[in-house]
C-alpha cells in the first residue's frame, strides 16, 4: 500500500463505498482529488453513519481492518491520511470515538490515543 495507490485499495477493500465515491467523482469533474480528499468527503460520512446504526458489524469490521493497514504501512503519507483526516474527524465526536474504539486495531487505537493526547482532548 502506498499513497498514490490509496484510494484504489480503499475502493478494492471496501467496495460498498464505490457508490458514494461515484458521486463525488461527478463532482469533481475533470479534476482527481486525492486521497485526504476522497477518505474526508466520502469515506468519513460512510463510517460516522455505519456507527450510528446496528447490524453493520461485518462491515466496520471491514473498514477498520483497512484502517490497521494504514497505520502498519511504511508510507508515512498513508499514515498521515488516516491520522488527520480519520482518526482526527472520528474524535471530534466523543460518542462516534468511543463506539469506533470498538472496532481499532492496535496500532489504529495508538494512533488515535496520541492524536486526541496531542489535541488536548484525553
Amino acid at each position: 500500500m502506498n499513497y498514490d495507490c490509496l484510494i484504489d485499495e480503499l475502493l478494492k477493500a471496501v467496495p460498498e463505498i464505490k457508490p458514494d465515491y461515484e458521486k463525488e467523482m461527478e463532482w469533481w469533474g475533470e479534476e482527481q482529488p486525492g486521497p485526504h480528499n476522497i477518505f474526508g468527503d466520502v469515506l468519513n460520512p460512510f463510517v460516522r453513519s455505519l456507527l450510528s446504526k446496528q447490524g453493520e458489524e461485518e462491515l466496520l469490521v471491514k473498514i477498520f481492518d483497512f484502517f490497521e493497514r494504514m497505520a502498519a504501512c511504511e508510507d508515512i503519507m498513508v499514515q498521515e491520511v488516516l491520522g488527520c483526516t480519520v482518526l482526527e474527524y472520528i474524535g471530534d465526536d466523543k460518542t462516534l470515538l468511543e463506539k469506533a474504539k470498538k472496532y481499532m486495531g492496535k496500532r489504529t487505537l495508538q494512533m488515535s490515543y496520541e492524536i486526541e493526547r496531542g489535541l488536548g482532548r484525553s
